[in-house]
């Protein structure tokens, strides 16, 4: 077996363990990942990133079904404008500028680090609450978007949008988005797989790890010490998107 293939198994594993405790697919992970082990351009990486993200979801959700921690209504719900987003992106990607995709994919990492801290406390889900609704539906197309340009699942804005917005537990926000994210992924990667973005075999040896990862993380995770995983899982996203400002620099 080729180092190479050894360490897009490691990048799968350490993505989809990450994507299943956080719900957010593993992409802010695969992407770089991807692109500095198997030397994939920007859109190659995104499209093959989604691909993984699917299989991240469905491993994921799996076990989150069967411990009854998916708001299912919400979940469908907003799935279904997610994937208007995603759709949206993956037809417009070809048309955008990868420099900028760099540095937006950098802010998305620092984003989601300053987010990475003890979640407050629950004030329970707002199903009734039709503003914050609607909110959560708009929100829900510019999750989309952000997994189609980007290559994540969107959970980076799902896990906010459902325990932020509709105030449900931070373990089922992360189911939630999880589940939400398999559908998402899977409509943009459609489009991609369509153009011939996908690097099939990276994928496969990639994948391999996310299923193993996002299942063994959905079974034993919450069992670990959150506050010491964020912490952890920050200052990697700080590292990461240094090196991805550095990539969008050289493309000038």
């Amino acid at each position: 077996m080729s180092t190479q293939l050894l360490e897009l198994v490691a990048v799968g594993l350490v993505s989809g363990s990450l994507g299943a405790l956080f719900g957010v697919g593993g992409g802010i992970i695969l992407v770089p990942g991807l692109i500095f082990v198997a030397d994939l351009s920007f859109t190659g990486a995104v499209a093959t990133s989604l691909v993984c993200v699917v299989a991240t979801s469905v491993a994921g959700s799996a076990v989150f079904l069967r411990r009854e921690v998916v708001d299912l209504d919400i979940a469908v719900e907003l799935q279904f404008f997610t994937v208007i987003g995603a759709v949206a992106a993956g037809l417009a990607a070809v048309v955008i500028p990868t420099a900028p995709l760099y540095f937006g994919f950098a802010g998305l990492l620092l984003v989601t680090a300053y987010h990475m801290r003890p979640p407050p406390a629950t004030r329970g889900p707002d199903r009734a609450d039709r503003p914050r609704r609607r909110a959560a539906r708009g929100a829900s197309v510019g999750a989309g978007l952000v997994s189609g340009l980007l290559g994540v699942g969107g959970g980076v804005l799902n896990v906010p949008i459902l325990h932020l917005l509709l105030g449900l537990p931070f373990e089922r926000a992360v189911a939630g988005s999880i589940y939400i994210i398999g559908v998402t992924a899977g409509a943009a990667a459609a489009v991609y797989l369509a153009r011939g973005d996908v690097h099939v075999s990276v994928a496969g040896a990639t994948m391999l790890g996310t299923v193993v990862g996002a299942s063994l993380t959905a079974a034993w995770g919450v069992r670990l010490d959150q506050r010491l995983l964020k912490l952890g899982f920050a200052l990697l996203l700080v590292v990461v998107a240094i090196r991805m400002v550095g990539r969008g620099i050289a493309q000038f």
